[in-house]
C-alpha cells in the first residue's frame, strides 16, 4: 500500500475534532461507559482511549498507515467507537462494513477500495488476503492512561483534505460504488453534531447497518457530546423491550423503524432519518419526545445537509434548513433557483460535499458539479422550498428508493437478474408499506419463472445484496411495457403483480389450508401474500428473506384482514406460520 507522505504542517481537520473531544471525555467522565455493544458489554470512555491506542498500533504494524484504506467490521460491538478512532488516529481512511452483508458483497468491496488490513470484532468472517486486526480485549493496557490524555501523544497529521472514509451505496451497474467523504467534510459534519448540545451521559441507540453512513452519525453524534452509544438488533426482538431495558433517552431511526414500534417511548431527543418522514410520524415523535430532528442529507453529502430542529422551531415535517457550512438551493434544469412553493432539484454545495467516487470515472460522476465556482451535488431529490426558509422533499427524478433507509437503485436489482441465464429482462418496483421490493422477470423464449429458476434468482440476490433489498416478490411478464415517453412503465408491471398475487391467494383459497388451526389457512395466506410466494406452514421467517420491515407489514396484514391483535414480536419470535397461527389460537381461546 502507498504511505504517502503527511504533512506536518497542516493538522487533519476531523482527527483534531474527535482527539479533542475524546481528551474531553476521558478527563470529566473517564469511568462512565460511552460504547455498548448488541451483547450488553461496554467500554468506559478511558476504556475506550486505551483500546483506540491499542488499534492504532496493531493496525500500523500490520502495515497499513497514513492515506490507506482500512476495513472496519466492528460496528455492533463495544468497540465500534474504538475502531474508528484508531483507524483516523493512524492517519488511514476507514471503509464500513457490515458482517451480516452477503460474503460477496464484502469481497468486491475490499477489493475495490483497495483495502489490505480489516479492523474486525468478526474474526470468523475474515475475508483471505486481509491482515486481521482483532478488536478483543483492546481496552486492556500495562498502565491506565490519566486521566485528560489519550494515552499517545501523536495523532497522524496529512493534508487537510485528505479521505476520511468510505461508504459504499448502490449502483446502477449491478455493482455498489464507494463514496470518497474527506476530512474537511466529517469535521464539518463534527462540529454541527457537538452544536446539537445534547446532554453528556444521555444514552443513544444505533440500530442502524454499519455497511452505511447513518450508522456514523448514530455513533459520532452521541460522541462528540458526551452521550453514551448503545447498539441494539432490531433482529433480534422486541425492540420496544430493549429501548426500555437500555434506558434510551435519545432515539435515531428510519421512518420504517419507528412504523414497527406500538409505542414509542419517552425521550429527550427523536431523530427521524434515512427516508422521507412521514407526517403522522412527525406528530407522533412530538408526542413523546422534548425534542425532534429531522435530518436530511445523501450520502455524497456527508450523512446530514440539512435539519428541521424543534428546538429551534422547525417544522419537523420538513427537512428543515441547510447545516452550519452548507448552501441548499432548490433549482430547475438549468441550476437556477425556483421561487417558494414551486417544485425543483435539491443542490447541495459547501464543506460537506464529498471528494467523489472511487470509480473516479464510474456512473454518477456527473452530479458533482462546480456551480457559480463552487462543488456541489445534484441530489436527485424533488423538494419545495418554503416562504419561512424550509425545505420539503417530495420525491425523486430517478429510480433511486429507500427501503428501511437503506438507498439502493432499482436498476441494480434489474442487472442482478438478468445476469442469471434464462432472464432476459427484469423491471424492479415497490410495494406495500412500509415498502419491500419486487421484480417482474421477461424470461427466455419458451422458458417458465419456475421453481428451480426461482431458487436460482434467490440464491443470487442473497449473495450480492444485504437481506432487506433482496426481492420479496419474483413474477413473469411477458415483455417491459413502456409508457408514451419511452420509459419503462413501471406502474403497470405492479399491477401485473399484484394480479399474480391475487391469482395465488385464489389457488391457495382452493386447496384449502393444510392442516388443523382455525387461523392457519389466513395466516399462510398473508405470509404468502407479504413474501410474494406460497409459503409452507414450518417455513422460518429469516431463512426466506424476512427482517424487521417485512415483520411490521405482515403483522399489521395479519391484523387487518383477521382483527386479531398481532405483534411484530410475535412475528420474529414464533418464526413459522404454524407457530403463528397456534399462538393466535390460544390467545383467542384464552
Amino acid at each position: 500500500m502507498s504511505k504517502p507522505v503527511p504533512d506536518s504542517h497542516a493538522a487533519v481537520p476531523h482527527i483534531s475534532h474527535v482527539k479533542k473531544a475524546l481528551e474531553r471525555w476521558v478527563s470529566e467522565h473517564p469511568d462512565l461507559i460511552g460504547s455498548v455493544g448488541t451483547d450488553g458489554e461496554g467500554l468506559t470512555w478511558r476504556e475506550i482511549a486505551a483500546s483506540a491506542r491499542t488499534l492504532a498500533d496493531r493496525i500500523e504494524r500490520a502495515g497499513a498507515g497514513p492515506g490507506d484504506r482500512v476495513a472496519v467490521m466492528a460496528g455492533r460491538s463495544r468497540y465500534a467507537l474504538s475502531s474508528l478512532l484508531a483507524i483516523w488516529a493512524n492517519g488511514s481512511s476507514a471503509v464500513l462494513l457490515d458482517e451480516r452483508h452477503p460474503a460477496e458483497r464484502r469481497r468486491w468491496i475490499v477489493a475495490d477500495a483497495g483495502c489490505e488490513v480489516l479492523v474486525s470484532s468478526e474474526p470468523d468472517a475474515l475475508e483471505p488476503g486481509l491482515t486481521l486486526v482483532e478488536t478483543h480485549g483492546s481496552q486492556a493496557r500495562s498502565a491506565d492512561p490519566q486521566a485528560g490524555e489519550s494515552d499517545w501523544d501523536e495523532w497522524a497529521e496529512g493534508e487537510r483534505r485528505s479521505e476520511a472514509y468510505v461508504v459504499y451505496t448502490s449502483g446502477t451497474t449491478g455493482r455498489p460504488k464507494g463514496v470518497r467523504v474527506g476530512s474537511t467534510a466529517l469535521a464539518n459534519l463534527l462540529a454541527n453534531a457537538e452544536s446539537l448540545g445534547y446532554r453528556p451521559g444521555g444514552r443513544a441507540v444505533s440500530v442502524v447497518s454499519p455497511g452505511f453512513d447513518g450508522w456514523l452519525w448514530s455513533v459520532l453524534t452521541p460522541f462528540v457530546n458526551g452521550v453514551t452509544c448503545v447498539s441494539l438488533d432490531p433482529a433480534l426482538g422486541d425492540l420496544e423491550q430493549a429501548l426500555a431495558a437500555r434506558e434510551i433517552d435519545h432515539l435515531c431511526m428510519t421512518p420504517s423503524l419507528y412504523a414497527t414500534l406500538t409505542e414509542l417511548p419517552k425521550a429527550e431527543v427523536a431523530v427521524v432519518a434515512g427516508e422521507r418522514c412521514p407526517d403522522a410520524l412527525a406528530d407522533r415523535l412530538r408526542t413523546v419526545a422534548d425534542r425532534v430532528i429531522n435530518v436530511y442529507g445523501p450520502t455524497e453529502t456527508t450523512i446530514a445537509a440539512t435539519m428541521a430542529d424543534t428546538a429551534r422551531r422547525d417544522d419537523p415535517r420538513t427537512i428543515g434548513r441547510p447545516l452550519s457550512g452548507y448552501t441548499v438551493a432548490v433549482v430547475d434544469d438549468d441550476l437556477n433557483e425556483v421561487p417558494s412553493g414551486v417544485t425543483g432539484e435539491i443542490l447541495i454545495g459547501g464543506a460537506g460535499v464529498a471528494l467523489g467516487y472511487v470509480d473516479a470515472n464510474g456512473p454518477g460522476t456527473d452530479r458533482f458539479i462546480v456551480h457559480n465556482g463552487a462543488r456541489h451535488f445534484r441530489t436527485g431529490d424533488f423538494g419545495v422550498l418554503r416562504t419561512d426558509g424550509q425545505v420539503s422533499i417530495l420525491g425523486r427524478a430517478d429510480n433511486q428508493v429507500k427501503i428501511g433507509g437503506f438507498r439502493t437503485e432499482l436498476e441494480e436489482l434489474e442487472n442482478i437478474a438478468c445476469e442469471v441465464p434464462g432472464v432476459e429482462g427484469a423491471v424492479a418496483y415497490t410495494r406495500g408499506e412500509p415498502p419491500t421490493l419486487s421484480i417482474g422477470l421477461q424470461t427466455a423464449s419458451g422458458r417458465p419463472l419456475d421453481d428451480a429458476l426461482r431458487t436460482r434468482l434467490t440464491s443470487h440476490f442473497a449473495a450480492r445484496l444485504p437481506r432487506q433489498l433482496c426481492p420479496t416478490l419474483m413474477h413473469r411478464i411477458a415483455d417491459i411495457p413502456l409508457a408514451a415517453t419511452g420509459k419503462v412503465a413501471r406502474d403497470a408491471v405492479a399491477a401485473l403483480g399484484e394480479a399474480e398475487l391475487a391469482r395465488r391467494r385464489a389457488d391457495a383459497d382452493g386447496a384449502g389450508p393444510a392442516h388443523a388451526g382455525h387461523f392457519l389457512g389466513p395466516v399462510l395466506e398473508a405470509w404468502g401474500s407479504a413474501f410474494g410466494h406460497a409459503v409452507a406452514q414450518d417455513s422460518d421467517f429469516f431463512a426466506i428473506g424476512g427482517h424487521s420491515l417485512l415483520a411490521a407489514q405482515l403483522a399489521s396484514h395479519i391484523e387487518t384482514e383477521l382483527g386479531v391483535t398481532v405483534s411484530i414480536n410475535d412475528v420474529l419470535t414464533t418464526r413459522t406460520p404454524g407457530a403463528l397461527a397456534r399462538r393466535i389460537d390460544e390467545a383467542r381461546a384464552a
